[in-house]
């Protein structure tokens, strides 16, 4: 399978976990990681798994390395019925309301370009213990696996 691995990030602790990400599945699967703004929307093809991997900044909003992807799928609303896609989202619980938003506003953004998501989007609490690989390794094997089944 040929896997795209997104991220957005303000501290590096996104792009640090899609290059774990990466390593886990190297042998397995072709796989490449890139920021999302170096991503337009509109040019994600059928072919490819998205794994798209998001901190959240501010008072909830997506990277600003993610902020040109974001946006452009919410102007520009491309038909993305041919994708499918996973997401992880990074955060912090003692945000309250804002705990990993800017994942969920890509995730929703995606959803409402018709993409269709595989699996339940992934969450990392950075208040907790665990660091982000301990969360996010065993939820990309699940998500692998529901896409390989698909």
């Amino acid at each position: 399978m040929k896997l795209h691995v997104l991220y957005g990030t303000e501290t590096g602790t996104a792009e640090a976990l899609c290059d774990d990400l990466k390593l886990a599945v190297e042998g397995r699967h072709d796989c490449s990681v890139e920021e999302l703004d170096d991503v337009s929307p509109a040019n994600l093809d059928g072919e490819t798994f998205y794994i798209l991997v998001s901190s959240t900044t501010g008072s909830g909003d997506v990277p600003s390395s993610a902020e040109g992807f974001y946006k452009a799928l919410t102007r520009e609303k491309p038909d993305l019925s041919h994708v499918r896609f996973a997401v992880f989202g990074l955060g912090d619980r003692t945000f309250g309301d804002t705990f990993a938003q800017g994942s969920e506003k890509i995730m929703a953004a995606m959803l409402d370009c018709h993409a269709v998501m595989v699996g339940e989007r992934g969450i990392f609490d950075a208040s907790s213990p665990s660091m982000p690989e301990d969360l996010a390794l065993p939820w990309l094997e699940q998500v692998l696996g529901a896409r390989e089944a698909v």
